[in-house]
């Protein structure tokens, strides 16, 4: 789950705490450079950083107010393409749809 500033906690802890009880599932929230991201006046640390991360099998792109800046920074919507091309299953959240769709992933397919 890639975080950045904005995004809506719940967008990514509802999932988290849902995938994270999930027998032989290994979920990894990650931000640029691993650094702490605040949502929603709650602040996230001990992250992995995103350029670490090799490779996914779910990338799930959480929403938030600040999708539009994520977007809009080349280094975090690089990381979306290169981990989301390989990864067995592109999801979001709300918002994070935006995400997916300015990395490529939603040309040519219905998304809601």
């Amino acid at each position: 789950m890639p975080v950045y500033d904005g995004v809506t906690q719940l967008d990514f802890t509802g999932p988290h705490q849902f995938l994270s009880r999930t027998p032989d599932v290994h979920v990894r929230v990650a931000s640029l450079g691993g650094r702490a991201i605040t949502a929603d006046r709650l602040t996230f640390s001990n992250l992995d950083d995103l350029a670490t991360i090799k490779s996914c099998d779910v990338l799930l792109v959480p929403g938030g107010g600040g999708c539009i800046a994520a977007i809009e920074n080349d280094l975090f919507l690089k990381e979306i393409v290169r981990l989301g091309a390989t990864a067995r299953y592109l999801t979001s959240v709300c918002s994070g749809s935006l995400i997916l769709g300015a990395a490529g992933f939603l040309t040519g397919r219905r998304a809601a």
